[in-house]
């Protein structure tokens, strides 16, 4: 469901509306879950967790769209497959990252909230640099010589 309301949202306001927001709501659940202890029932930090998840389902289908848009049909295939393999070699820096400081914490919860602080600062630094994408749904040609133009013989450089 919220996917489907990301592309309306981006459809309606743009891109940067859905993006920063599912960002934004992304570091509201990260925030909260540095707050739990030793004792919060289970059920808690899953009602926590939550905000992470459509956050996250929120903001990636209109950084998708965004992308498959700034590029040319013919390297659409190029671009999904560099933004994927973007995201899994962030998961995995991410989990080596976590674990070393789940690890090296005196106690789980204190490296849980370091990796909860960190994760949710990336997430501000990212909804930062959304805010430079245009506010309208219009997309732009690339710019001549820029690495998806290069090549493409549609391209008057």
């Amino acid at each position: 469901m919220v996917n489907l309301a990301s592309v309306r949202l981006a459809g309606r306001f743009g891109p940067r509306v859905p993006i920063v927001a599912g960002l934004l709501l992304g570091t509201a659940g990260l925030m909260a879950l540095t707050r739990i202890g030793a004792h919060t029932e289970v059920w808690a930090v899953a009602a926590l967790m939550v905000p992470v998840g459509l956050g996250g389902a929120l903001a990636v289908p209109a950084l998708t769209a965004l992308l498959l848009d700034a590029v040319p049909a013919d390297r659409a295939g190029i671009a999904s497959a560099m933004l994927n393999t973007a995201r899994q070699v962030g998961g995995a820096l991410a989990v080596a990252v976590f674990g070393a400081l789940l690890a090296g914490a005196s106690t789980f919860l204190a490296g849980m909230r370091w990796s909860m602080l960190l994760a949710a600062t990336g997430l501000v630094l990212a909804a930062g640099a959304a805010l430079t994408l245009p506010r309208g749904g219009h997309q732009h040609e690339p710019a001549c010589g820029s690495p998806v133009v290069v090549g493409y013989e549609g391209a008057e450089c």
